[in-house]
């Protein structure tokens, strides 16, 4: 708004927001006194402070009839020429990458701008002149697991009308809403608006919004943080369509937000993902046996949920109906009773996630809300991705060790010490030849968005872990990260996990490779470890570990 900036770029997937960050600018100036003079669907022109504003929302398309090559040749044509541009304009775009790269970088006249933009799309970190700024949504993380203003809990804050601004809720309460006892729209709210009671639901709907995150397995967008708080909290159902499911008594608790949130037939893409790592799905023996056994209605309450605000639990009638209908016993083959079991479980276990009280859960289950997440190592990642600190390079030790084992090394001292990778000799061979890469020459680290961290929220979604020389890195999401710290501990991946998330591993070993090595392990039988290297006169020798 200062006018330091003449160019500023916005680039990242549809839903990420672009359009509304330019217009909070527009917004801004607009209240404190900016002089508009033109406005159309794809951006404005005004004045403020003496700089003459232009934005376009939309630079990869065409508009109203105008080709989208003469929108771009007419938004840049201050840039043309060898030099800065010294009139006073800032200009505000968002614009895909590629097209900014074809458009810019195919003309002679952008010889300044152009020389920049590629600067920028090829080296990382490149320092871009102060007057230009280059803003990559992409790199917006919606969820931060410490930030109480992170993206999700400013959306979720809005929709909940938190600071009753807007008083959204007052149709629901009991003086207004014959229904509101029954409710799960609700209960949903209220769970998540509670004073005590809230602070642990919401910081555990982070937690799995921030696990699905690290997966990497799509591109979060704004949008899609939108659709997926709507669905946990109001499932796709109106007032009167739910007034009359519970006027004809039908069982609601498949709508209830710990149940909304893994949906497994719902098509859109965030509960999809989030069905992924269903809490109902993690095995938890012992606690389950409990469970099966237990009247939701009477006995949930005493322990094991974190105690509400409110008294009002119309799940718990639904859960009770599921409990009492439950096989009444091993030779029980009714297949509505069994089906009446399972989702009695699953309800259980999700609500538990949510709602449960870790301290009792400790006590009597030796677990806690984490150990129902699919990832074991969860907390170790966290850990890692906020601090960026192995000060006694623990974790980096735990992931050598685990890449030697991935490549059938079972000696845990010289595993550990070195990213030990199979020769790929012979099978015909009784003789297994591993090349042997010292610890110290590798490192693990975050990684570097330079200075994007000025403009946009942002949190690490995943670690990389590289050689020093930064000629062979691996970078390392939640899933493969999970799946390593189980080999380390001697779990074996099947074939699937193998073909999902070992492509990047098997890369990086090729890449290892091609470096010398001074020193080869060589064994027979897996026991008997044999040590083959140079030594410091030059000589080869072998040597029993």
């Amino acid at each position: 708004m200062k006018g330091k900036k003449k160019l500023v770029v916005l680039t990242g997937n549809a839903g990420d927001g672009k359009t509304a960050f330019i217009q909070l600018i527009e917004e801004a100036a607009k209240k404190a006194g900016g002089s508009f003079k033109k406005r159309t669907d794809n951006g404005c022109e005004f004045s403020f402070n003496g700089f003459e504003f232009e934005t376009l929302y939309d630079g990869s398309q065409d508009f109203e009839g105008t080709s989208n090559d003469l929108l771009l040749k007419v938004f840049f044509k201050p840039f043309d020429g060898e030099k800065e541009p010294t009139v006073n304009i800032v200009k505000i775009i968002a614009i895909n990458e590629g097209k900014l790269r074809d458009f810019v970088l195919n003309k002679r006249e952008y010889k300044w701008l152009g020389k920049h933009i590629h600067h920028y799309l090829e080296f990382d970190n490149y320092k871009l002149p102060d007057s230009l700024a280059f803003i990559n949504l992409n790199n917006r993380a919606i969820v931060e697991l410490n930030n109480a203003t992170s993206i999700f809990d400013e959306l979720l804050s809005i929709i909940l009308d938190e600071d009753n601004t807007k008083k959204n809720w007052e149709p629901c309460q009991a003086q207004n809403c014959s229904y509101s006892s029954k409710c799960y729209i609700k209960y949903n709210v209220d769970s998540l608006r509670a004073q005590k009671k809230g602070i642990v639901v919401k910081q555990r709907l982070k937690e799995l919004v921030l696990s699905i995150y690290l997966k990497k397995q799509k591109h979060i967008t704004m949008r899609d943080i939108r659709s997926l708080i709507s669905f946990i909290i109001f499932n796709k159902y109106t007032c009167s369509q739910l007034q009359a499911d519970i006027d004809a008594s039908e069982n609601l608790l498949v709508r209830f937000y710990y149940n909304n949130a893994f949906n497994k037939v719902e098509m859109d893409r965030m509960v999809s993902i989030l069905s992924e790592v269903d809490v109902a799905d993690m095995p938890l023996p012992k606690l389950e046996n409990h469970l099966y056994f237990l009247n939701p209605k009477t006995e949930l309450k005493e322990h094991l949920i974190t105690k509400a605000d409110s008294a009002n639990n119309p799940d718990l009638d639904y859960l009770e109906d599921y409990y009492i209908n439950k096989p009444e016993g091993t030779s029980d083959n009714d297949e509505t009773r069994k089906l009446n079991a399972d989702l009695f479980l699953s309800a259980m276990k999700r609500k538990l996630y949510f709602e449960g009280n870790d301290e009792y859960l400790n006590e009597q289950f030796a677990i806690n809300h984490y150990s129902f997440l699919p990832y074991r190592y969860f907390e170790t990642y966290i850990e890692f991705l906020s601090t960026g600190k192995d000060p006694q390079n623990d974790l980096r030790n735990d992931l050598i060790l685990a890449i030697s084992k991935s490549e059938k090394i079972y000696n845990d001292e010289v595993g550990r010490e070195n990213v030990c990778i199979s020769s790929n000799s012979s099978k015909k061979s009784t003789t297994k030849a591993f090349y042997g890469f010292t610890a110290a020459d590798f490192e693990v680290v975050l990684p570097d968005i330079g200075n994007q961290t000025n403009y946009i929220e942002y949190f690490p979604d995943h670690i990389i872990f590289r050689h020093i020389d930064k000629t062979a890195s691996l970078e390392i999401n939640i899933d493969l990260f999970e799946i390593l710290m189980r080999i380390k501990e001697g779990y074996v991946p099947t074939s699937i996990e193998i073909r999902t998330f070992f492509l990047n591993l098997e890369m990086f070993k090729r890449r290892i490779l091609a470096k010398r090595s001074t020193t080869v392990f060589l064994t027979e039988d897996d026991t008997n470890l044999y040590e083959f290297k140079k030594s410091a006169s030059g000589k080869l020798v072998l040597s029993k570990m």
